[in-house]
């Protein structure tokens, strides 16, 4: 038998039938107590009942709150040609430019019609949506579109094939020696 405030979580471990049982054979004219010849039911004890949640709301509570010292940070620099992404002071990733970009979704809502969000995605990053869904394709186009420009970063449509991606940053193609001599350059 459990004791304190555990008892009132016992009906949760148990089955239904079995836990009823166990309060009836604990307290005869459960759910009432007998007090000097008097039955009492005592309505205060339901609060038990939410101590669970109070406990777990603190605990996430908590979490949030420590969780949310390590912001993350994503700064692009184009002296560099590079982006570096931190949690909290620590760098976690930094690579070149062609390896982040904007990048709008698509989503079927119901069976018909496409929903439309931008997303800020990129290697080693974690994906930062930009914009809600939208059934306006060509005012997100024109908006991502606007924010690669003005943060030079590449843009990609919806469609993987596209002539709607703006492309700015291409990665460097890095020959090595065998293909060197296989291909001489012309």
């Amino acid at each position: 038998m459990t004791i304190g405030i555990f008892g009132t979580w016992d009906h949760q471990f148990n089955a239904t039938e079995q836990a009823l049982t166990d309060k009836i054979k604990n307290n005869p004219c459960y759910p009432f107590t007998i007090v000097k010849d008097e039955a009492y039911l005592f309505l205060v004890q339901d609060h038990h009942k939410y101590t669970g949640f109070l406990v777990f709301s603190m605990c996430l509570s908590l979490w949030l709150v420590c969780s949310g010292a390590f912001r993350r940070r994503l700064v692009i620099d184009h002296k560099k040609k590079e982006y570096r992404y931190y949690i909290h002071t620590h760098l976690r990733h930094r690579g070149p430019l062609h390896q982040i970009y904007i990048r709008m979704i698509a989503q079927k809502s119901g069976q018909v019609l496409l929903m439309y969000k931008l997303m800020l995605n990129g290697y080693k990053i974690e994906e930062r949506e930009l914009s809600g869904f939208s059934e306006k394709y060509e005012l997100l186009e024109c908006q991502g579109r606007r924010i690669a420009t003005k943060l030079n970063l590449n843009y990609f449509d919806y469609q993987d094939t596209s002539k709607r991606h703006l492309v700015i940053h291409r990665p460097k193609i890095i020959l090595s020696a065998n293909n060197d001599r296989n291909n001489p350059p012309v």
